[in-house]
């Protein structure tokens, strides 16, 4: 930190004399974005942890530039100013979210749910499947490749807007989850082929087995982008993916001063709360085990009217159910069923049909590739 406030300034950037002369290095950074600004989201977890004064200081001035042009009031999205790499532009749309939290900056959050809901948006679907390169001409294969940290950043910054109280982020949290994150993990190995390893080179050794349960790449539909070249899983985006599925569940229930709180509709037990979730089980079910007020998040689909009608002293607010005094260890019934819906993800070479039951994919268009997530899409095109 100290080295970077002796050769970065945010009027002139990096002294690139002096890093040379210093380190013997020369700084490429194409974009604020692709380089330096990556380090807000680390340094607000190193503060959390050490309460370095510098790593705030620091942050803060990253911030502050970062507004002048970056992520601008409009929330646009500007491959000239934010790069082609995508994971970076959703790495710091996720830090500068994880600083609004840290410092109650709510004009940042607000830069950053403009960025979410508008500029976002060309380079994602309602999946959270992100293109991992934004350029304007490159190969066909290329087209469908996404990348799982950037899906994880998505998620990660719509938990922090649901924990300032907007609701339907957590909802969009969930979606991404079920139908794309979760789906896209590495589990069935039998297509890799194990190398040749004469020498006994570790990074050669047991493949198949130390990929299962990796993240990389992956289409919507799959793991094999239509016409792409070879299909990839690195250890660095694994790393992205856990950090998120952590986040995920530390944020599925909550229980504060208001009471206790259901963010994300997953199976999840705890000391205070068990879920039985009605993708798992005919019903959804939650179980108290230690008293308090009852916030329920009901997904936008569902009818929540009927909902409140079908549980005594239950009350809408927003789109939660409000129970200010249900018995512990008694279970409260859910009722609602999971709606069939139509959904048509517009990607830059194809248009992909997806139904979805709930908040999860029930079939997709794959197009004839190999290696895919879900049953393909009813009438499809081979």
């Amino acid at each position: 930190i100290a080295s970077i406030f002796e050769l970065w300034s945010p009027d002139s950037g990096w002294n690139t004399k002096a890093c040379k002369h210093r380190y013997g290095l020369e700084p490429d950074e194409r974009t604020l974005v692709s380089g330096l600004a990556r380090i807000v989201g680390p340094l607000v977890k190193y503060y959390r942890t050490t309460k370095s004064p510098a790593a705030l200081d620091l942050a803060i001035i990253l911030k502050e530039r970062l507004l002048v042009d970056t992520f601008a009031e409009d929330g646009c999205y500007d491959c000239g100013i934010h790069g082609t790499h995508t994971h970076s532009t959703t790495c710091v749309m996720s830090s500068l979210a994880q600083l609004a939290e840290l410092s109650n900056d709510l004009a940042l959050l607000k830069r950053v749910q403009a960025f979410y809901d508008n500029g976002l948006k060309r380079i994602s679907d309602p999946l959270g499947w992100v293109i991992e390169n934004s350029a304007d001409q490159q190969e066909d294969g290329r087209l469908d490749r996404g990348e799982i940290n950037n899906t994880g950043d998505i998620v990660e910054t719509a938990l922090i807007l649901g924990r300032f109280g907007y609701t339907e982020y957590y909802e969009d949290a969930e979606r991404i989850l079920r139908c794309h994150l979760l789906p896209s993990q590495l589990r069935d190995i039998d297509f890799i082929v194990e190398p040749k390893n004469p020498d006994g080179v570790d990074r050669l050794r047991d493949v198949a087995n130390r990929h299962r349960g990796a993240f990389g790449f992956p289409a919507p539909y799959g793991h094999e982008p239509v016409n792409a070249r070879d299909v990839g899983f690195n250890m660095d985006i694994v790393g992205g993916g856990v950090g998120t599925l952590c986040e995920a569940y530390r944020s599925t229930t909550s229980l504060d001063e208001t009471g206790h709180h259901v963010n994300l509709l997953f199976d999840h037990e705890t000391d205070y709360i068990k879920i039985e979730s009605n993708y798992t089980y005919d019903t959804a079910s939650i179980t108290l085990k230690q008293p308090g007020p009852l916030w329920i998040r009901i997904p936008t689909w569902a009818n929540v009217n009927q909902i409140a009608l079908d549980i005594p002293g239950a009350r809408i607010t927003g789109h939660r159910l409000f129970i200010q005094d249900h018995p512990i260890h008694n279970r409260l019934e859910t009722p609602y069923n999971l709606v069939d819906r139509e959904l048509i993800l517009h990607h830059r070479s194809r248009d992909i049909r997806v139904k979805l039951r709930g908040d999860s994919v029930d079939t997709m268009d794959n197009f004839g590739a190999d290696l895919t997530f879900f049953e393909p899409h009813c009438g499809q095109e081979q």
